[in-house]
């Protein structure tokens, strides 16, 4: 069996090996960026010391949720909040990941264009009208 069919057989959509590769590759790529410039900012002992009660921090909350799941047999945010707390919280669970996914899209969108506003700096040039750019040389 080629790797491209066993992966598509191992990590189906929305399972759970599936769920946890990609969200080892979205913090290991957060990371990747992040952690350098913690150590930069803070210096490398105030750094590695929120480095470190951000991953407590992380673990933590992970544990909180596991055992919500756990407890409540439910595997979605919404669901475990309307089961441990009603309707209303479910909604207000729902619009907070919403909130945050819009987040995470404006965040990318600045970032990306932050890093690339070189490129709005180059001369645009009319394909149509060559004149111009042959008399500035």
């Amino acid at each position: 069996m080629s790797p491209v069919r066993y992966a598509s057989f191992k990590l189906r959509p929305g399972g759970q090996s599936g769920s946890i590769l990609s969200l080892i590759a979205a913090t290991v790529g957060a990371g990747t960026l992040a952690f350098p410039y913690a150590i930069l900012e803070n210096g490398i002992a105030f750094g590695s010391f929120l480095i470190l009660m951000g991953a407590l921090i992380s673990y933590y909350s992970g544990m909180l949720l596991v055992e919500a799941s756990n407890y409540t047999r439910k595997h979605k945010y919404e669901d475990m909040a309307r089961v441990l707390y009603g309707h209303k919280f479910a909604r207000l669970t729902s619009f907070c990941n919403l909130a945050c996914l819009l987040g995470f899209a404006m965040s990318f969108i600045v970032y990306v264009s932050s890093y690339t506003s070189w490129l709005s700096l180059a001369k645009r040039v009319d394909p149509y009208n060559l004149d111009d750019l042959c008399e500035e040389r």
